[in-house]
């Protein structure tokens, strides 16, 4: 045998055994235990203190603890895209003090940092994933740092390479690269102040930058992570803090997925440290968590004997029209049958999709039908106001529904259009006695609570919350919500505001800690629709926990389109700390224009320019991203006229927010969200009023393309 033969013969070998992982990967399907990537220290995806190329999934949302010593991290991490990664974290340095004893006692200190991570290149059969990431782009700068990083899955090894600034360059081990493109590069500050600017001037900055390295082995058939990592951010120098003992650049440790929702992670760092994390975690975008067991009522159509006499007597359509909607939770508000076609006016508040309501509705009118019948118009009402209709083709949509017919037929044979001059229950054949006054209420216990003061990281309240509502006419309402105490701690505030603004939200410790027992809205809402495509709202009393007052909004829809408008303005005073009935020397007048576009792939902008509460003006901007499960995630930043300095630490007003469906949880389909959002500061710049159910709210997804988007919900 030749030289060059064995050679070929073992370069095929080589590329056989390279190749196999890709060969034999399906086996990973059967066995019991998920293997999906995992966190870091940090709260993104991840090594253990060096980053990774690895993303979550699209529309993920995870919470995590990582519990060491002397840096305990809480993070809140999301995925609105497969490109995209963004971690807000809070750090506890054990080691550091918050502030002087007189006035945070023994409270350590607490670190906020805001990171974020893009895809540049996803992993092909020849490329690795390449991420680019930014630590701490709007604290303070102890944890700032930047990367590129590279992964590639080999088999069951995931190998990642990095270079890294700031504090994931500490290691220094090669020469920063971006010197030779410009010479201010060299410079980097650490420790830039209070927090909240974006502090780009010195990313990608610093003499010196480090490669840093590392792998993951997964373990399929016990469900394992193991993970080794060469650690570059060296804390034996200090950056972030005072200087660590170092034994070891070399961590390494293991997590475990649970299931599809908890992963636990265990590691051993710097060579004498154990850490532990928890990571509590859910795709919240891709499906319901719960199989959906709730399928549309089974209505047997009429005989022909029956058809006949229901044409003769349409006071029996309506009657058996009213009682099968009803057991559907949908309730007829007016209904009309002419010679070929029935219009039908329903409310709901069962289904968060408009053609699911739409589409259960159009069923039973088809199955008490006469033969005539050609065309079913249902006219869809949020509250006592008429959004939009859609008119079937009946033949088509019944065919549909045997699958003898396509849900694009039986659009292209359907229209879809807004509200008309006059709503239906005027003027309709069949309107259903409604007796006013209608009387509303629920309770339940809730939390209301400070988070990451000086004196704790959590001060808080279990708060009963009882919800009533009077309905004394069509639109005319009276909202009110009372809250009694159950359980607090309160009185470790020790943290009054000393803003030279008027205090219109910093002093949210006395609000809490006197309004225990309170009246957290007491307010009459009159919401109609003087115009097609425009909805209007007027309201006076207690508009939310610190201010009451009077004013209304404007909501402007174009129907088609996917732009609308809003104004809104209101004259306000402080009410007083306990939130009973008295009120406070302050008063001002606030207002906004809104302005609100919808991007491809569910990205919603939303633009609001006005006056603020403390006086200030400026420009509120708004993304977020609503997925096809109605899971929404989304960021907010205001700049006003306020300086720096006059705003306080943080610099401007910033937060971000997600809605969970409730109906993501339960197997029937059902409306409320999980709502959160947070503002990393208390602050009275930027500070807008907390108005109940803004028609942009109420409205704004009632356009034709929110409609055609969830036309598939149509026929289930």
């Amino acid at each position: 045998m030749t030289l060059g033969c064995l050679c070929r013969r073992k370069l095929i070998f080589f590329l056989l055994l390279i190749s196999s992982s890709s060969l034999f990967s399906s086996l990973e399907d059967y066995y019991p235990y998920p293997l999906n990537t995992t966190s870091n220290n940090y709260g993104e995806t991840g090594l253990l203190e060096m980053p990774s190329a690895r993303f979550m999934e699209e529309g993920t949302l995870k919470f995590g603890i990582s519990a060491s010593s002397p840096n305990e991290f809480t993070f809140l991490a999301a995925s609105p895209f497969p490109w995209f990664e963004a971690v807000y974290r809070y750090t506890e340095q054990k080691n550091l003090k918050y502030g002087p004893v007189a006035y945070s006692g023994n409270q350590s200190l607490k670190d906020k940092g805001f990171d974020v991570k893009f895809r540049l290149l996803e992993e092909s059969y020849f490329f690795p994933n390449i991420a680019l990431g930014i630590r701490d782009m709007a604290g303070t700068g102890r944890f700032s740092g930047e990367y590129l990083v590279a992964s590639k899955k080999i088999g069951s090894f995931d190998l990642s390479l990095g270079l890294g600034w700031g504090t994931l360059g500490a290691d220094g081990n090669v020469r920063n690269p971006f010197i030779s493109i410009d010479e201010r590069f060299k410079r980097r500050t650490y420790f830039v102040g209070e927090g909240g600017d974006f502090n780009n001037s010195v990313w990608f900055s610093g003499k010196r930058a480090a490669l840093f390295g590392g792998l993951e082995y997964s373990l399929y058939r016990y469900g394992l992570n193991f993970k080794l990592e060469y650690d570059t951010s060296n804390p034996d120098i200090g950056l972030s803090g005072p200087p660590l003992e170092v034994k070891s650049r070399l961590n390494f440790g293991v997590s475990r997925s649970l299931n599809d929702f908890v992963d636990l992670g265990l590691s051993f760092e710097r060579g004498d440290e154990v850490r532990f994390s928890f990571v509590f975690k859910g795709n919240y975008g891709k499906k319901s968590l719960v199989p959906k067991l709730d399928p549309p009522l089974n209505v047997i159509p009429l005989s022909q004997e029956q058809k006949k006499k229901v044409a003769e007597e349409n006071e029996i359509f309506y009657r058996s029209l009213n009682r099968s909607l009803r057991e559907e939770q949908i309730y007829i508000q007016a209904a009309s049958i002419k010679q070929d076609s029935v219009d039908i006016a329903v409310n709901q508040v069962r289904f968060r999709s408009y053609s699911r309501a739409a589409g259960r509705t159009a069923r039973i009118v088809s199955a008490l039908s006469p033969n005539e019948i050609e065309e079913i118009n249902v006219f869809l009402m949020n509250g006592d106001i008429e959004v939009s209709s859609i008119s079937l083709n009946r033949k088509e949509f019944d065919k549909a529904l045997l699958k003898q017919s396509s849900s694009s037929e039986v659009l292209f044979k359907s229209r879809i259009n807004s509200t008309e001059k006059e709503p239906k229950y005027i003027n309709a054949d069949f309107q259903p006695t409604i007796k006013y006054p209608e009387f509303f209420w629920t309770m339940s216990p809730a939390l209301r609570h400070q988070i990451g003061g000086p004196e704790a990281f959590y001060l808080g309240q279990l708060w009963w919350k009882i919800d009533t509502t009077v309905m004394f006419r069509r639109g005319l309402s009276l909202k009110t919500v009372i809250g009694f105490d159950i359980y607090n701690n309160f009185d470790e505030f020790n943290n009054p505001s000393y803003s030279q603004l008027p205090h219109v939200r910093s002093d949210i410790q006395e609000y809490l800690s006197e309004g225990k027992n309170n009246i957290a809205r007491m307010q009459i809402n009159y919401i109609w629709s003087p115009y097609k495509n425009l909805f209007a709202r007027l309201d006076v009393g207690l508009l939310e926990e610190m201010f009451g007052g009077f004013g209304g909004e404007l909501y402007y829809r174009p129907f088609s389109s996917n732009f609308s408008a809003s104004f809104s303005i209101h004259n306000v005073r402080q009410r007083e700390y306990k939130q009973r009935f008295k009120f406070r020397d302050y008063q001002t007048e606030t207002g906004h224009l809104g302005l609100h576009y919808d991007l491809p792939k569910g990205i919603h902008s939303q633009m609001l320019i006005g006056k603020y509460l403390a006086g200030d003006k400026g420009v509120t901007l708004d993304l977020s991203r609503r997925f096809k499960t109605g899971f929404t995630l989304g960021v907010f930043a205001t700049k006003t006229n306020l300086s720096a300095e006059k705003f306080g630490e943080g610099s401007f007003d910033k937060g971000f927010y997600f809605s969970i469906p409730m109906e993501i949880f339960y197997s029937k389909y059902r409306q409320g969200n999980i709502s959160f959002g947070l503002h990393p500061l208390t602050k009275d710049g930027g500070a807008t009023l907390n108005v109940h159910n803004s028609l942009f709210s109420l409205f704004g997804d009632t356009n034709r393309s929110s409609l055609v988007r969830d036309w598939e919900d149509l026929f289930n």
